[in-house]
């Protein structure tokens, strides 16, 4: 199991950690977190957007 380690933010902890359940190698993407948002853009520029939600400590994919 991978393990999320330095982040700045809850936020980000859950992210990333979805995103690692997702099964996404993080060596070949981006992440910037501002807030409860993260930006996720990959080599090509392709890019989604995915937000925590604090009050049910879950994230989703924003359409």
């Amino acid at each position: 199991m991978a393990v999320v380690k330095g982040t700045k933010s809850i936020a980000e902890y859950a992210i990333r950690k979805w995103l690692l359940n997702q099964g996404f190698a993080m060596e070949y993407f981006d992440l910037e977190v501002n807030g409860d948002e993260g930006l996720l853009r990959d080599r090509n520029g392709d890019s989604m957007v995915l937000r925590f939600d604090p009050v049910s400590k879950t994230v989703f994919m924003e359409d």
